[in-house]
């Protein structure tokens, strides 16, 4: 059936990425236990839309503002987790290294 392995793939989206995101000392990750998004926040960066901008133009990597969701969400990034190949979430995640370096 097609939802078991969906689900089974997500799983392995997520375990991928978080645990990348988590070792990045500038990241603070929340985890969901469903769904297919890893929310996390960037220490020193507190406007999400402006951050967002930047991480496109000079990073490109193509991540949500938080704040598009929610006013409480300011800050916080959206990660979509839902990739066909697991190496694009490891791409991104050093992407995002090498911008925070």
């Amino acid at each position: 059936e097609v939802t078991p392995r969906v689900v089974a793939h997500l799983k392995a989206c997520r375990d991928a990425l978080v645990p990348r995101l988590q070792a990045l000392p500038q990241v603070e990750v929340q985890s969901a236990r469903g769904g297919m998004y890893a929310f996390f926040k960037l220490s020193g960066f507190s406007d999400s839309l402006d951050v967002a901008k930047r991480l496109v133009a000079e990073a490109g990597l193509g991540l949500a503002p938080g704040n598009a969701f929610a006013p409480e969400a300011q800050g916080w990034l959206r990660w979509c987790f839902a990739s066909k190949d697991v190496a694009r979430l490891e791409e991104g995640v050093s992407r995002l290294r090498r911008w925070l370096a």
